[in-house]
Protein backbone atom coordinates (compact mmCIF):
# COMPACT_ATOMS: atom_id res chain seq x y z
CA UNK A 1 0.00 0.00 0.00
CA UNK A 2 1.26 3.30 -0.65
CA UNK A 3 0.18 6.69 0.50
CA UNK A 4 -2.77 5.51 2.15
CA UNK A 5 -4.48 3.74 -0.78
CA UNK A 6 -6.45 0.71 0.89
CA UNK A 7 -7.00 -1.95 -1.37
CA UNK A 8 -10.58 -3.87 -2.10
CA UNK A 9 -11.10 -7.43 -2.25
CA UNK A 10 -14.12 -8.39 -4.13
CA UNK A 11 -16.70 -11.50 -2.24
CA UNK A 12 -20.08 -12.24 -1.68
CA UNK A 13 -22.24 -12.26 1.30
CA UNK A 14 -24.55 -15.36 1.21
CA UNK A 15 -27.75 -15.70 3.73
CA UNK A 16 -27.84 -19.74 3.56
CA UNK A 17 -28.92 -21.06 6.91
CA UNK A 18 -28.88 -24.74 5.34
CA UNK A 19 -25.41 -24.17 3.38
CA UNK A 20 -26.62 -25.96 -0.06
CA UNK A 21 -26.61 -22.93 -1.82
CA UNK A 22 -23.25 -21.87 -0.55
CA UNK A 23 -21.73 -25.15 -1.08
CA UNK A 24 -23.24 -25.02 -4.59
CA UNK A 25 -21.46 -21.17 -5.07
CA UNK A 26 -18.39 -22.79 -3.96
CA UNK A 27 -18.05 -25.65 -6.05
CA UNK A 28 -18.33 -22.65 -8.92
CA UNK A 29 -14.62 -21.32 -8.06
CA UNK A 30 -16.02 -17.84 -8.70
CA UNK A 31 -12.39 -16.17 -7.80
CA UNK A 32 -14.08 -14.25 -4.83
CA UNK A 33 -14.56 -14.47 -1.27
CA UNK A 34 -17.31 -16.01 0.12
CA UNK A 35 -19.15 -15.26 3.61
CA UNK A 36 -22.06 -17.62 4.69
CA UNK A 37 -23.93 -16.20 7.22
CA UNK A 38 -25.96 -18.21 9.60
CA UNK A 39 -27.10 -15.69 11.57
CA UNK A 40 -28.70 -12.25 11.54
CA UNK A 41 -28.47 -9.60 13.61
CA UNK A 42 -30.57 -6.77 13.37
CA UNK A 43 -29.30 -3.06 15.04
CA UNK A 44 -32.11 -1.26 16.53
CA UNK A 45 -31.62 2.45 17.71
CA UNK A 46 -34.84 4.25 17.91
CA UNK A 47 -37.29 2.96 15.41
CA UNK A 48 -37.20 -0.39 14.39
CA UNK A 49 -38.87 -2.26 11.21
CA UNK A 50 -40.80 -5.21 13.01
CA UNK A 51 -41.69 -6.62 9.44
CA UNK A 52 -38.27 -6.12 8.26
CA UNK A 53 -37.23 -8.66 11.16
CA UNK A 54 -40.00 -11.38 10.59
CA UNK A 55 -39.10 -11.65 7.30
CA UNK A 56 -35.38 -12.34 8.26
CA UNK A 57 -36.56 -14.66 11.11
CA UNK A 58 -38.74 -16.46 9.24
CA UNK A 59 -35.27 -17.42 6.89
CA UNK A 60 -33.02 -17.56 9.52
CA UNK A 61 -31.80 -17.56 13.53
CA UNK A 62 -31.79 -13.31 13.83
CA UNK A 63 -30.97 -11.53 17.32
CA UNK A 64 -32.05 -7.76 17.71
CA UNK A 65 -29.16 -5.70 19.03
CA UNK A 66 -30.78 -2.49 20.77
CA UNK A 67 -28.75 0.56 21.83
CA UNK A 68 -32.23 1.95 23.80
CA UNK A 69 -34.32 -1.67 24.92
CA UNK A 70 -37.51 -1.98 26.58
CA UNK A 71 -40.27 -4.18 27.24
CA UNK A 72 -42.14 -3.34 24.81
CA UNK A 73 -39.65 -3.70 22.09
CA UNK A 74 -38.48 -7.27 23.71
CA UNK A 75 -42.08 -8.31 23.01
CA UNK A 76 -41.91 -7.20 19.43
CA UNK A 77 -39.08 -8.85 19.51
CA UNK A 78 -40.43 -12.20 20.19
CA UNK A 79 -43.55 -12.21 18.30
CA UNK A 80 -41.71 -11.39 15.33
CA UNK A 81 -39.91 -14.20 16.09
CA UNK A 82 -36.58 -13.06 16.99
CA UNK A 83 -34.07 -15.59 18.69
CA UNK A 84 -33.30 -12.13 21.00
CA UNK A 85 -33.21 -9.28 22.14
CA UNK A 86 -29.90 -8.04 23.61
CA UNK A 87 -28.98 -4.82 25.36
CA UNK A 88 -25.83 -3.22 23.82
CA UNK A 89 -24.90 -1.72 27.65
CA UNK A 90 -24.12 -5.39 28.47
CA UNK A 91 -20.80 -6.16 28.86
CA UNK A 92 -19.10 -7.02 25.83
CA UNK A 93 -18.00 -10.70 27.30
CA UNK A 94 -22.42 -11.31 27.88
CA UNK A 95 -23.34 -9.96 24.27
CA UNK A 96 -20.29 -12.23 23.00
CA UNK A 97 -21.89 -15.15 24.86
CA UNK A 98 -25.58 -14.14 23.51
CA UNK A 99 -24.62 -14.58 19.99
CA UNK A 100 -22.29 -17.72 20.41
CA UNK A 101 -25.48 -19.09 22.51
CA UNK A 102 -27.34 -18.01 19.52
CA UNK A 103 -25.74 -20.10 16.79
CA UNK A 104 -25.83 -22.57 19.17
CA UNK A 105 -29.65 -22.73 19.48
CA UNK A 106 -30.41 -20.84 22.22
CA UNK A 107 -32.54 -18.11 22.94
CA UNK A 108 -30.74 -14.43 24.43
CA UNK A 109 -33.35 -12.83 25.70
CA UNK A 110 -33.05 -11.52 29.71
CA UNK A 111 -34.51 -13.33 32.39
CA UNK A 112 -36.39 -10.33 33.14
CA UNK A 113 -37.91 -10.48 29.30
CA UNK A 114 -38.85 -14.36 29.55
CA UNK A 115 -40.05 -13.76 33.01
CA UNK A 116 -42.78 -11.48 31.84
CA UNK A 117 -42.96 -13.38 28.89
CA UNK A 118 -44.22 -16.48 31.12
CA UNK A 119 -46.20 -14.64 33.76
CA UNK A 120 -48.54 -13.16 30.99
CA UNK A 121 -48.87 -16.78 29.31
CA UNK A 122 -47.10 -16.64 26.77
CA UNK A 123 -45.26 -19.64 26.13
CA UNK A 124 -42.87 -20.51 23.50
CA UNK A 125 -43.24 -24.68 22.37
CA UNK A 126 -40.27 -26.10 20.69
CA UNK A 127 -41.15 -28.37 17.95
CA UNK A 128 -39.94 -31.42 19.30
CA UNK A 129 -41.29 -30.83 22.64
CA UNK A 130 -43.84 -32.70 24.39
CA UNK A 131 -46.84 -30.67 25.97
CA UNK A 132 -45.93 -29.89 29.90
CA UNK A 133 -47.66 -31.50 32.87
CA UNK A 134 -49.50 -28.86 35.15
CA UNK A 135 -46.32 -29.52 38.23
CA UNK A 136 -43.71 -28.81 35.22
CA UNK A 137 -45.52 -25.37 34.41
CA UNK A 138 -45.16 -24.73 37.96
CA UNK A 139 -41.72 -25.75 37.71
CA UNK A 140 -40.26 -23.70 34.71
CA UNK A 141 -42.63 -20.76 36.18
CA UNK A 142 -40.15 -20.91 39.29
CA UNK A 143 -36.71 -21.46 37.43
CA UNK A 144 -37.50 -18.36 35.52
CA UNK A 145 -38.36 -16.49 38.92
CA UNK A 146 -34.45 -17.81 39.33
CA UNK A 147 -35.34 -20.12 42.14
CA UNK A 148 -32.86 -22.97 42.63
CA UNK A 149 -34.15 -26.97 44.30
CA UNK A 150 -34.36 -26.00 47.36
CA UNK A 151 -36.85 -22.43 46.79
CA UNK A 152 -38.34 -25.00 44.46
CA UNK A 153 -38.97 -27.32 47.00
CA UNK A 154 -40.03 -25.22 49.55
CA UNK A 155 -42.19 -23.68 46.89
CA UNK A 156 -43.76 -26.61 46.07
CA UNK A 157 -44.01 -28.51 49.34
CA UNK A 158 -42.16 -31.46 48.05
CA UNK A 159 -38.47 -32.61 48.79
CA UNK A 160 -35.31 -30.84 47.37
CA UNK A 161 -34.48 -34.20 45.64
CA UNK A 162 -38.00 -34.48 44.43
CA UNK A 163 -37.69 -31.19 43.10
CA UNK A 164 -34.38 -31.93 41.12
CA UNK A 165 -36.84 -34.86 39.72
CA UNK A 166 -39.01 -32.54 38.28
CA UNK A 167 -36.05 -29.97 36.93
CA UNK A 168 -34.52 -33.03 35.43
CA UNK A 169 -37.28 -34.36 33.83
CA UNK A 170 -38.39 -30.98 31.98
CA UNK A 171 -34.92 -30.28 31.01
CA UNK A 172 -35.67 -33.52 28.97
CA UNK A 173 -39.51 -33.13 28.00
CA UNK A 174 -38.26 -30.15 26.66
CA UNK A 175 -34.92 -31.74 25.03
CA UNK A 176 -32.81 -28.84 26.53
CA UNK A 177 -29.15 -28.74 28.27
CA UNK A 178 -30.08 -26.17 31.09
CA UNK A 179 -33.11 -23.93 32.76
CA UNK A 180 -31.72 -20.89 31.09
CA UNK A 181 -32.32 -23.11 27.26
CA UNK A 182 -35.76 -24.37 29.07
CA UNK A 183 -37.31 -20.93 30.09
CA UNK A 184 -36.06 -20.05 26.86
CA UNK A 185 -37.90 -22.50 25.20
CA UNK A 186 -41.36 -21.63 26.53
CA UNK A 187 -40.73 -18.08 26.43
CA UNK A 188 -42.03 -17.20 22.91
CA UNK A 189 -45.93 -17.01 22.65
CA UNK A 190 -47.73 -20.33 20.92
Amino acid sequence: MDGGASTTSAGVLVFDASGAIFSLLRSLNLGVLLWRVTLNIVAAYNETDWELVGELAESMTTIILTANPNPDDASLAVSAGAFGYVDTHLTSDAIRRSILGAMQGEHAYSRRVLSTLIRNGHWLRVPSALPLTPRQREVIVLIAKGAADKEIARSLGITTATAQKHVTNLLKRLNVPNRAAAVAAMSIAS
